[in-house]
């Protein structure tokens, strides 16, 4: 009976017992989601009366990613910050010809897009590495 009890007992704390969880690799560590400008859309500042269809825009999507328009064509590719500033780059585009407004538009647009990005009260405005500069305001919510 002893010899019961004794057997009982082992095998209830063998049943109580757990094994020991395997190792858990960590995740990798997600890079900071720039916040600053995901989720925003933006209109083009142009002199004039223009088109309203035909001004430049953007959208700053999550993941780093950018899509818009430049007056002329459709564009795409990725922003980052670097350094606390938000820098774009490489874009591609598509490679439509565009004369007049549209074109300079986009000219003026993209000479600037390669440089530096800040907030100058409502605008976002681009400054190019020759000091090109192209405004933009946040787009109207649809």
């Amino acid at each position: 009976m002893e010899r019961a009890v004794l057997a009982i007992v082992a095998l209830a704390l063998a049943a109580c017992a757990t094994a020991p969880a395997p190792p858990v690799a960590a995740a990798p560590a997600a890079a900071p989601e720039p916040a600053t400008l995901a989720g925003t859309r933006w209109v083009g500042v142009v002199a004039g009366d223009p088109d309203p269809r035909s001004l430049p825009r953007l959208e700053f999507l999550g993941g780093g990613r950018v899509t818009g328009y430049t007056g002329c064509n459709m564009l795409s590719g990725v922003w980052r910050l670097e350094g606390g500033e938000v820098r774009l780059g490489p874009l591609v585009t598509t490679k439509r010809a565009c004369l007049g407004p549209e074109g300079d538009a986009e000219q003026r647009f993209l000479a600037a897009a390669g440089g530096r990005v800040t907030r100058e009260g409502e605008r976002l405005v681009f400054t190019g590495p020759s000091g090109e500069r192209f405004e933009f305001r946040a787009a109207q919510a649809s």
